[in-house]
C-alpha cells in the first residue's frame, strides 16, 4: 500500500492511531498496579478502560487537528 492509496484522516497518525496500541498499554498498566495492590483483575479491567479512553481522546484530537 503505498501514500497515494491512504484515506487522508489516515495520514501521519502512524502506530499511536492504532486504538489496540492503546488498549495493550491500559493493560499492561493495569497488571502492574494489580501486582502491587494485589488486585490483578479489577486494575486489569481499569487499565484497559483508561487505555481505551485515552487511546480515543488522543486519535481523536490528532484526527481534529489533522483535518483543520
Amino acid at each position: 500500500m503505498t501514500d497515494k492509496n491512504t484515506p487522508p484522516d489516515a495520514a501521519g497518525l502512524g502506530i499511536w492511531g492504532n486504538l489496540g496500541i492503546w488498549i495493550a498499554f491500559g493493560s499492561l498498566f493495569g497488571v502492574v498496579a494489580g501486582i502491587l495492590f494485589d488486585n490483578l483483575a479489577l486494575c486489569i479491567a481499569l487499565g484497559t478502560s483508561l487505555g481505551v479512553v485515552a487511546g480515543t481522546v488522543f486519535i481523536g484530537r490528532r484526527n481534529t487537528h489533522s483535518g483543520s
